[in-house]
């Protein structure tokens, strides 16, 4: 309220009225008075003089002007920047880390198709540090298969891009290969890796399987050590059987077992920039292509 004090009083000096400062304002000539009257208490003493049906400004008038109108201006330039920033056309988005080329293709596609490369900044994370980012508002949109604190703000909102079956990651050289068709109680002699840092790895597809359900998971810090892992101890991981990134070894579908994971955008639902909403249905429709 003291900034609209000020307002007021600039105003009062501009028009030489209070009626039309009211008016401008979009308050009575009364409100305008009493908050000049508060800022003169303020100031300790008089900052306009009415004689001859003019209004002139004291010699402490001239000093509170002078600083009032640099106060509105930075508020203005503050506001201006602000909707700016709202308006932005950048817009950064993180992708989980272990979210494989393919799914980066289908993002090159969107971009080709509609946009600019300068609309977008883009960064490989992983779930802890997207998680973060998006709380403080460093990202605008983050893509992964969820985030790493157990409660979800309510300022936080999601939208399901695509959901894909889970498989059996193994090493190239696994002996799970050597079963025909194996199926997931085949696993339970297996040790199953999952990590903190790649969430389908430890939550999804548990409910859909009792076996798996009951079965303990040896969890280690990132996805790159689940690899190793899983290639050289003969293990398995429950992964993305579509978008999930690995080089030296296979992705197994079990025969009769359907859990799926989803890959979601999460994005701060308070967050004003015009192409959010409409990035998020891109999204949604160049990875279902």
């Amino acid at each position: 309220m003291s900034l609209w004090k000020y307002k007021y009083f600039l105003d009062v000096v501009e028009l030489k009225s209070f009626t039309k400062a009211g008016a401008r304002n979009y308050v009575t000539q009364t409100a305008v008075s009493q908050q000049i009257a508060s800022l003169e208490k303020m100031a300790g003493g008089t900052l306009l003089e009415r004689g001859n049906g003019e209004i002139c400004l004291t010699e402490l008038g001239e000093i509170v002007y002078e600083h009032a109108r640099e106060m509105v201006l930075i508020h203005e330039r503050m506001l201006n920047e602000i909707e700016r920033y709202k308006e932005s056309s950048v817009l950064r988005i993180g992708i989980d880390s272990s979210i494989n080329k393919l799914f980066w293709a289908k993002m090159q596609k969107m971009i080709n198709d509609k946009h600019s490369e300068k609309d977008f900044r883009f960064s490989k994370l992983d779930s802890y540090i997207g998680s973060r980012m998006l709380r403080e508002n460093t990202l605008d949109i983050y893509i992964g298969y969820g985030l790493n604190d157990l409660e979800q703000p309510d300022e936080i909102g999601e939208k399901p891009l695509i959901s894909s079956r889970i498989g059996a990651y193994i090493g190239h050289e696994s002996s799970i290969n050597e079963h025909p068709e194996f199926k997931a109680k085949d696993l339970e002699r297996y040790v199953r890796y999952g990590t903190k840092s790649y969430l389908c790895s430890v939550m999804n597809g548990q409910k859909n399987d009792p076996q798996l359900l009951t079965q303990g998971i040896e969890l280690v810090d990132n996805v790159d050590t689940m690899k190793l892992k899983v290639e050289f101890n003969d293990g398995y991981a429950l992964a993305d059987s579509r978008y999930f990134s690995y080089y030296d070894g296979d992705m197994l579908l079990l025969p009769g077992y359907d859990g799926e994971c989803v890959i979601k955008a999460f994005y701060r639902k308070k967050r004003n920039k015009k192409k959010i909403k409409e990035i998020l249905e891109e999204l949604q429709n160049v990875v279902k292509s």
